[in-house]
């Protein structure tokens, strides 16, 4: 395991209030450099510093991997010795998907990862095609997803390896096979590299949703539209796409399941896959202990008419907001303790889940969170990582501000705004302007003046932070506690932040 949280050195805040700001920065930028909260990198160093991105790093090295532009799997252990292997990797995945090659992760190569591996985000059809069809330049990269998600469902022979070539129309022969055996598609459908069939092959809710719907009137057994010819081999196709979405949803559950594209429905005792249905029969279904294990013993439609039910849920914000149900969980600095060494331990699915979680929160309510800890446990520092977000964005603008107001104006093109010692501003703006530099001008200066205000808001969250931490501040585990605590406020605040900001040059 992990070790536990390093110690916390820094003393009291104290002083005025911006002094209390700039030591209280300080506090996350230690926080962040020692790897206790997941900072999103701001420049290629950012991205492969060991100390402070390992989890993040993790989960980059296994997305690659899983799309082949890594030849092994990098053991986390070793991670510092691999930088190389994986920047070529990134830079790989850059430029087949049409991204700005330039070593790093920021958040546009983090999001096109997360679309491309991950089964819950939705595709951006705006990003990855030209009306129906896949754009070119990003064709190689939309491929290995294609054949990663066609693995894990059981339905291809491997994943994407280093030597990558692109898939032809035979291979979403199996797939097509699918679409007609659980009546998604009839015979006459065109399953090709077009958006309709994609998307089919993507959203592993809707997936689930149509093997749910397949169940027999008792629900013990799946009914399925098997013709003549070739009626064993599509029955076997179909056993082994029915485990491997099993497989797939008690994963994303948190379930310590391994996702291969084996054909295991003949599940024996003891195996990873028979103690998660177990589990899941007991914790999710309500099963006694007894009935439980006799269940797992096959992979029945109630498994998938539950999980279907819990995945009907559709009020998102509340859903992917959890942070008062989190904060509830961790209450004492062991948990948090507990917590942070289970994400250094296990950091690769940090950001996996978290929906299924927390629709199934919404259904059975508080006791879904003591059987999925793991999840839980991510999270935490899922939220901790965005208020970091939120708050460093809101101070590094006051800041800025500050200096503005320091340097005694604004210069912007044609238009100079000169701030006075009580902070009055006075707007001087030059003859020649033209239309359009002055309507830029005047929005700048707004956005600025409101972008201002808003994170000033943010700042004052930090100082209620303070007040109600107590004066003998603080303490990683209660810093941790109050960012995932206060992350409901802070996000409100942020849509407003993030509009504005973006406009202000």
């Amino acid at each position: 395991m992990a070790d536990s949280l390093p110690k916390y050195t820094f003393g009291n805040l104290s002083g005025s209030h911006l002094n209390q700001l700039g030591q209280f920065e300080r506090i996350l930028n230690e926080a962040s450099n020692k790897g206790i909260i997941a900072r999103t990198p701001s420049n290629k160093d950012e991205t492969y510093d060991i100390k402070s991105q390992k989890v993040r790093l993790q989960t980059i090295a296994t997305r690659l991997w899983l799309l082949g532009y890594l030849p092994r799997k990098i053991n986390k252990h070793k991670i510092d010795r691999k930088l190389d292997d994986i920047k070529e990797a990134v830079l790989r995945f850059q430029e087949d998907s049409n991204l700005e090659q330039d070593y790093w992760v920021g958040d546009k190569t983090w999001y096109a990862l997360d679309e491309l591996v991950s089964f819950e985000s939705d595709l951006s059809k705006e990003k990855w095609f030209d009306n129906a069809k896949i754009k070119p330049e990003v064709e190689n990269a939309f491929h290995r997803a294609i054949q990663l998600r066609l693995w894990s469902l059981g339905l291809y022979r491997n994943k994407p390896n280093y030597k990558f070539k692109l898939l032809n129309k035979q291979s979403l022969r199996n797939f097509k096979s699918i679409l007609q055996i659980f009546l998604i598609r009839n015979a006459t459908f065109n399953a090709d590299f077009n958006f309709e069939t994609i998307k089919i092959l993507f959203d592993q809710d809707y997936l689930t949703h149509c093997i749910s719907s397949r169940a027999s009137e008792g629900k013990n057994s799946f009914m399925l539209f098997l013709s003549d010819r070739n009626q064993e081999i599509k029955k076997s196709l179909a056993q082994k796409f029915i485990v491997n979405c099993a497989k797939i949803e008690l994963w994303l559950l948190g379930y310590d399941v391994r996702i291969d594209g084996k054909n295991d429905f003949e599940i024996s005792r003891g195996s990873d896959l028979y103690s998660a249905l177990c589990h899941y029969h007991e914790h999710f279904g309500n099963m006694s202990r007894q009935k439980a294990e006799s269940f797992a013993e096959r992979i029945t439609p109630k498994l998938f008419t539950g999980i279907e039910e819990a995945n009907s849920i559709k009020d998102t914000d509340k859903i992917e907001d959890a942070s008062e149900e989190i904060s509830k969980e961790f209450q004492s600095t062991i948990d948090i303790d507990n917590a942070w060494s289970y994400i250094k331990e296990k950091g690769t699915r940090l950001w996996d889940g978290l929906k299924r979680i927390w629709r199934w929160f919404k259904k059975i309510g508080r006791k879904v969170i003591s059987f999925i800890k793991e999840n839980v446990f991510r999270a935490f520092f899922r939220y901790v990582s965005k208020a970091y977000k939120i708050i460093s964005a809101g101070i590094l603008k006051v800041i800025k501000s500050i200096g503005i107001y320091l340097k005694g104006g604004l210069q912007l093109t044609n238009i100079h705004m000169i701030y006075s010692g009580d902070m009055d501003a006075t707007v001087f703006i030059s003859n020649n302007i033209s239309e359009v530099d002055a309507i830029s001008g005047i929005n700048n200066l707004m956005n600025h003046s409101k972008a201002f205000r808003v994170a000033c808001k943010i700042v004052s969250f930090i100082f209620n932070i303070f007040k109600n931490i107590s004066i003998a501040f603080i303490g990683w585990a209660k810093l941790l506690y109050s960012l995932v605590k206060g992350y409901s406020d802070l996000k409100i605040l942020y849509h407003d932040f993030k509009a504005l900001a973006a406009d202000v040059k």
